[in-house]
């Protein structure tokens, strides 16, 4: 009877953890798709300007997009693969 608690526990335990990790990719996710598009439009605004300082800082931007956009490529891959 022990056993049968015990896995009963450790069952439960672990279906927890992977229904809370999930939930947290999820919101973490949403998180950096909401970044990479305001720091998309950030960009395409400071290219526009005619200010030096402003066209620097769109070029900058570049060093938190790329690594938010293989993320988000990532994220539609996993998506596309689940339908599949």
């Amino acid at each position: 009877m022990l056993t049968t608690i015990t896995t009963t526990t450790t069952t439960t335990t672990t279906t927890t953890t992977v229904v809370a990790a999930a939930s947290q990719v999820a919101v973490f996710g949403a998180i950096g798709v909401v970044v990479l598009i305001a720091l998309l439009i950030a960009k395409e605004l400071l290219s526009a300007s005619e200010n030096k300082k402003a066209l620097l800082l769109g070029r900058a931007t570049s060093v938190a997009i790329n690594p938010l956009l293989f993320a988000f490529l990532t994220i539609v891959a996993v998506k596309v693969l689940e339908v599949l």
